[in-house]
């Protein structure tokens, strides 16, 4: 095949000229020479070898159809022969909605065998220039045929133009690598960072950036690894966004929603892989919502979180307590270990029928939606700054995560019950982005089969929607016991069918 060129201002449009043959007969090499465009007119030149043209039915022209970007098509027109195997066609296109449809001159073709047709397809233009700035008019064309747009980068850093984003849903940027980045456009509230930092839209710009992480920074994250009894499998990538406005910019820290990106993973398979955030003042890792797949021969993560940081992908060797052998959670909790989302108490051991309390159900929820911690919160009168869990509680409280007592209490200390555990499980499905609105009839359903569903009072709804979504189940068939202490293995356990069910593990 050969590779023909389309001017970078063209391809507003994506289409295909198809050639269908009369007869049958032959694979055709056919080239399209001379296209181009002068107002709403295209012209071109298909040119046959003399055995191609031999082989026509009608050797006085063949069918020219033109498609748009969803496979539709736009017209059908003919090409005349004109001598020794070149056919000339023109036909008008329907330039509106679109732009810069000008200086077409060539692209790609390829035979489909099946039919024995020519596709002929013109080469999109780059969205993004090789220094990571972006095309203005072709960015709006691209979320006129889609609203979540992706483009491809060969910089790490992608400057874009606010007034273009708002044309769009989502846009995605990716660099070769498979290293990829999500951008919620409706979460950066561009009228309001263009109104702060004092400028109008047009002129204010979104910098993205998905930095590779090198030198002393990268040695000390896959010392980090080793330092979990893990190995990094992932390029560390920096991950920013960052509104410009000539000299001033304002960092992006939180979107308020979860925000998607990838990372190429080096590791064969995906068991033991856990995505990970690096704190360069801690030097340590937390957890980050991630699954994993393979695309195109290569595995992905997909980590997702609230903002930007520092991000890679670790393997951990596989977690085992001596006194879960057997136990009904095991596979539960020694996943979820992996993930650096529960530890041991030592000695080996997880204690999984030790109450736990409802701090450190607080902090294993934080842990397991990869919040970030941090601050103090006066809601509660018994939730010291000075305490282990006070920065944990305030992200919690900040999240929407828990409530507290009408007293004004939160009473960490406390044994958490299960009624308790579940609705603060159903808040963070719904951080999640999962839809927990449940109508008075599917309650009734969902506590049919429970004789104590009554005492359930305040948590009724909650405990339904948990176990609508199979991450409850009764203590037993016919007991939801939800004023009962849960344990240390319920917790876990009901940790890990939340995080499957929103897909942040798989």
């Amino acid at each position: 095949m050969k590779k023909l060129i389309m001017n970078k201002t063209a391809a507003v449009l994506v289409f295909a000229m198809m050639i269908s043959v009369l007869t049958p007969i032959i694979a055709f090499a056919a080239q399209f020479n001379n296209v181009s465009v002068s107002g709403n007119t295209v012209t071109g030149d298909v040119y046959l070898t003399q055995d191609e043209y031999n082989a026509l039915a009608d050797q006085s022209r063949i069918s020219v159809n033109v498609y748009d970007a969803a496979g539709n098509v736009v017209t059908n027109v003919y090409a005349t022969y004109t001598n020794d195997g070149l056919f000339h066609f023109t036909y008008t296109l329907d330039r509106t909605g679109y732009l810069g449809y000008d200086n077409v001159t060539t692209g790609t073709y390829t035979y489909s065998g099946g039919n024995n047709n020519i596709i002929f397809v013109p080469t999109t233009p780059d969205v993004v220039n090789t220094d990571g700035t972006v095309n203005r008019d072709a960015l709006i064309a691209l979320f006129g045929a889609n609203a979540d747009a992706t483009v491809t980068s060969k910089s790490e850093v992608v400057s874009l133009p606010a007034d273009a984003l708002l044309k769009g849903k989502s846009l995605t940027i990716k660099l070769e690598d498979g290293t990829s980045y999500t951008l919620p456009i409706a979460a950066l509230k561009l009228e309001d960072l263009a109104k702060s930092l004092g400028v109008e839209l047009k002129d204010l710009t979104i910098r993205v950036e998905l930095k590779k992480v090198t030198g002393d920074t990268a040695t000390k994250i896959a010392g980090a690894a080793t330092a979990v009894g893990g190995e990094q499998v992932a390029p560390a990538v920096d991950f920013k966004v960052v509104a410009v406005a000539g000299s001033k910019e304002q960092t992006i820290e939180n979107f308020g929603q979860y925000v998607s990106r990838t990372i190429p993973v080096t590791a064969s398979d995906a068991a033991g892989l856990t995505g990970v955030l690096y704190n360069p003042v801690t030097g340590t890792f937390t957890f980050v919502p991630s699954t994993f797949a393979t695309v195109d021969g290569k595995t992905l993560a997909t980590l997702k979180r609230n903002g930007n940081s520092i991000y890679t992908v670790i393997k951990t060797k596989a977690a085992s307590f001596a006194d879960l052998a057997g136990h009904w959670a095991q596979k539960d909790v020694e996943a979820l270990a992996g993930k650096l989302i529960v530890e041991g108490t030592g000695a080996n051991k997880f204690e999984p029928k030790r109450d736990i309390t409802r701090a450190e159900f607080a902090a294993l929820v934080v842990r397991a939606l990869g919040l970030e911690v941090g601050g103090t919160s006066d809601k509660f009168k018994d939730v010291a700054s000075d305490k282990w869990f006070a920065s944990t509680v305030a992200s919690a409280v900040k999240a929407g995560l828990i409530t507290g007592y009408e007293d004004g209490t939160f009473k960490p200390n406390a044994n958490i019950t299960r009624k308790e555990m579940a609705a603060i499980v159903v808040r963070a499905m719904k951080l999640a982005g999962k839809d927990v609105a449940i109508s008075d009839a599917d309650v009734s359903k969902a506590l049919a089969s429970f004789t104590d569903a009554s005492s359930l009072g305040w948590a009724k709804d909650e405990v339904a929607v948990a176990i609508n979504a199979g991450v409850v189940k009764g203590q037993t068939s016919t007991k939801v016991v939800g004023d009962a202490n849960a344990n240390r293995a319920e917790a876990a356990t009901m940790i890990a069918r939340f995080l499957g069910k929103v897909g942040f593990i798989n």
